[in-house]
């Protein structure tokens, strides 16, 4: 079960760290997407939703590449049982592109093979249920690893 707890103040300055920072949230379960977009809102990010595989690629395509040429969004988080496509098929049409963007998977069904197809395709896997601790840790570790910025380039961000 998601646990809300009082995690904002444990994790000072995450804050100023994840500011701007732009975020593709694709989850089917609107209440769960909402409550994840809400944790990264929180938190400073421009957050857009999407409910499945087909408007992730609608946001990728046209709306993150209009506003953003170089590169659309600074994190990707995907469930992976959606309906129609699923989260590791549309990882994996991102990365047969070329899309250096970091994402982070949440199942409820981490087995073996999700965990080796995930670490295939260079994204992290966050098996739920999940607290909103490591929600946010895994955003973070995700954005710090691939160094990025909120114009999609490279950048030394700094950690309080």
């Amino acid at each position: 079960m998601l646990s809300t707890g009082n995690a904002r103040s444990q994790t000072p300055g995450l804050a100023k760290t994840m500011t701007r920072a732009r975020v593709l949230i694709v989850e089917d379960n609107t209440a769960f997407r909402a409550l994840m977009a809400d944790v990264l809102a929180l938190e400073g990010c421009k957050v857009t939703e999407a409910f499945d595989a087909t408007s992730m690629r609608w946001h990728m395509r046209v709306r993150g590449l209009e506003e953003y040429p170089d590169e659309p969004f600074d994190l990707i988080i995907t469930d992976i049982q959606m309906p129609g496509e699923s989260g590791l098929i549309s990882l994996e049409w991102l990365r047969l592109r070329g899309c250096p963007i970091p994402v982070v998977v949440v199942t409820s069904f981490p087995e073996l093979t999700t965990q080796a197809q995930v670490n295939r395709l260079s994204a992290t896997l966050l098996p739920k249920p999940f607290s909103l601790n490591d929600f946010r840790a895994a955003a973070l570790a995700a954005l710090r690893a691939h160094g990025r910025n909120t114009r999609g380039g490279s950048a030394k961000l700094t950690f309080r």
